[in-house]
């Protein structure tokens, strides 16, 4: 059974990264760019736990890890948000802003190339000959696209920039300090910064922030998060219900966000139809990473004994960005994973694309699995971890 929560955060957020924090290992916290789909899970299963009453003793909590939550994305205008794909590649304008938006895509090599790619039958992904006729270092991207444009650019249509694109959360950084008492002044060495996430207003794509003409509403968007939660038939105890809502941390330093579920999730958690129609024909697909993803093999998804092993895909080319670390802690036993500091593990960053072929008609049932996770492990689909969006090259 699938339900739809919606987050609307009281404070900004802090998203840490794996960096050493803390009394004698560092006083500076360096944040991420949006918080993991792993953090999201552990404070949904908590905060579900508490509100039907259950205390974390028995077998309460192997349960807990069996409920798969995705997300969080941003919401606006009813329109789900996500993450920037890898293959949009900016040529800036002289003058500034964006002159052509270029889509990479795996290039065949000729008897005279060559490269260090880590398989034999890969292609290099980037710009053709004709598209790189002038040497340019990328203009930025936003970060966050609509869903509307972004089915466009899947079914490799040209996408137009607007204001209607976002860019990721400002981050604010503040200074604490612990005062001694008895002198009300600086305690030696008790210093330290954390970076905060305003995930509820998004600044808007082209949009200058210091325009002191422009009213807040034109450059910044108002943002809920959405998330999706999946609840296994068999639970009977652990059931949010039509009626959940309430108070419960996220992310670091217990920063408040109000949880409850949503009778209307918003626009782009099911295929859309257009992308549906491309799949039952199409012979070239691409799978674009929503959420950072977790593989066995590293870099790329088992096509053999993963998610994928069914769709008889052959991989072509990937465009990836550099691994991310994801570790944490261990407040309890659970999955033979032992109480206190996980092992670090790193995963394929959101937006990587990886380009396949298939046969006639063997992508049409990838519609089903549109936002669904790719993650090699169990435990990492119901974390999140993977999310993938489908669409053609």
């Amino acid at each position: 059974m699938n339900i739809f929560l919606q987050l609307t955060p009281r404070d900004p957020l802090i998203a840490r990264d794996g960096r050493p924090f803390g009394a004698g290992q560092g006083n500076r916290m360096r944040g991420l760019p949006w918080p993991l789909p792993s953090v999201v899970a552990g404070s949904f299963r908590t905060a579900l736990a508490k509100a039907c009453g259950q205390d974390f003793s028995d077998d309460i909590l192997p349960r807990l890890m069996q409920i798969a939550v995705a997300g969080a994305f941003p919401v606006h205008n009813e329109q789900l948000y996500l993450p920037a794909p890898n293959d949009a590649l900016a040529k800036p304008a002289d003058g500034g802003g964006i002159e052509t938006l270029h889509r990479v895509i795996p290039q065949p090599m000729s008897a005279n190339d060559g490269c260090d790619l880590p398989e034999d039958n890969l292609q290099p992904v980037m710009l053709s000959s004709l598209q790189a006729q002038a040497d340019f270092k990328p203009a930025e991207v936003p970060a966050w696209w609509p869903i509307g444009p972004y089915t466009t650019w899947l079914l490799g249509n040209d996408v137009a920039f607007d204001s209607s694109f976002l860019r990721s959360p400002l981050q604010d950084t503040r200074d604490h300090v612990c005062l001694d008492a008895e002198r009300g002044a600086a305690a030696e060495g008790q210093i330290f910064a954390t970076a905060n996430l305003n995930v509820t207003h998004l600044p808007r794509f082209g949009v200058k922030l210091d325009g002191q003409q422009l009213r807040f509403g034109d450059r910044f968007a108002t943002v809920e998060l959405s998330v999706r939660v999946t609840i296994p038939e068999t639970e009977t105890t652990l059931q949010p219900g039509q009626s959940f809502g309430c108070w419960h941390p996220l992310g670091g330093e217990r920063r408040l966000v109000h949880w409850q579920v949503c009778q209307s999730a918003g626009t782009g958690w099911t295929c859309p139809s257009e992308i549906q129609n491309a799949l039952e024909t199409a012979t070239r697909i691409r799978l674009i990473l929503a959420t950072p993803a977790i593989f066995r093999q590293g870099w790329k998804p088992d096509l053999a004994c993963g998610p994928l092993k069914d769709f008889g895909l052959t991989l072509v080319g990937a465009s990836t960005g550099r691994w991310k670390a994801v570790s944490g802690w261990s407040l309890a036993t659970v999955n033979h994973q032992p109480r206190g500091p996980k092992p670090i593990r790193r995963m394929v960053p959101a937006g990587s694309v990886y380009f396949f072929t298939c046969e006639r008609g063997a992508a049409s049932k990838l519609a089903d699995h549109w936002l669904q996770p790719v993650s090699d492990s169990p435990q990492g689909q119901r974390d999140g971890f993977g999310l993938a969006l489908w669409g053609t090259w």
